[in-house]
């Protein structure tokens, strides 16, 4: 329960993100509810602590930290740092009685580096936290459009992750399979993608404090579906907040 606690908390962190990059500063609280890939998981519910800090160089955005080594710009950015990687999964959230027989999919830390030009942002990771030894490579645009007093960031993002990701997150060792008595059958996991299309919404309640909305959809390649732990390769996620910057 633990490591669900924490990938939904940074999940909704990591959503949160782009709203607090206009400000020095910001704290808040979110509310987010995520469904599962995995059979026989539900949804989660979370309230979460929303706090962000952005310097001339150094910058957080939970969960991620980072440094940018040319000084930023509405243009371009480039920046190196830390995220935490929340797609793990816990097997004892499930209600599968032999899914729960199954390792942690822990969550990882990763170094990344990442260029955005105008709206479009690419990203490289890796895995430094020996969960998995993997990498993703990703590619993002967001784009904000004014609409009465709301501004509203439609985004798509696209992601390529790397066997050894993959099959940490959606594999079964034979180990695994034995544990369950062969019910669940060995799989080793290629690489896969996703693609994440999403909208989010800021709206200004007082010069300082917004009112934030979001709502997210993951849809994995079908190769996914391969994979006898997982349930379905479309993941939907909605948050709501109030955060205040400084």
């Amino acid at each position: 329960m633990v490591i669900g606690m924490i990938k939904k908390a940074s999940l909704a962190l990591l959503l949160l993100a782009p709203f607090s990059a206009q400000a020095d500063s910001s704290l808040g609280i979110i509310g987010a509810q995520s469904e599962s890939l995995y059979k026989d998981t539900g949804s989660e519910s979370r309230a979460l602590p929303n706090l962000s800090y952005t310097g001339e160089r150094f910058y957080f955005r939970l969960p991620e930290i980072g440094y940018h080594l040319l000084p930023k710009t509405p243009a371009q950015s480039l920046a190196v740092g830390l995220s935490y990687e929340r797609t793990g999964f816990d097997p004892d959230d499930s209600d599968d009685a032999n899914i729960r027989l199954l390792d942690d999919r822990d969550d990882s830390i990763m170094a990344f580096a990442s260029y955005q030009i105008g709206p479009i942002t690419t990203k490289l990771a890796q895995d430094v936290s020996g969960k998995h030894d993997g990498f993703y490579a990703q590619f993002s645009a967001g784009y904000p459009i004014l609409v009465a007093a709301w501004k509203i960031i439609p985004s798509i993002t696209y992601r390529y992750m790397d066997s050894k990701m993959s099959n940490h997150l959606f594999g079964v060792s034979q180990s695994e399979s034995i544990k369950t008595g062969g019910v669940i059958a060995a799989y080793d996991s290629p690489s896969i993608s996703r693609i994440t299309y999403g909208v989010r919404g800021i709206y200004p309640l007082t010069q300082s404090i917004n009112l934030m909305l979001g709502v997210h959809q993951t849809q994995y390649h079908n190769t996914i579906l391969k994979s006898p732990i997982i349930e379905d390769n479309t993941v939907t996620s909605v948050l709501a907040g109030i955060v205040l910057s400084f």
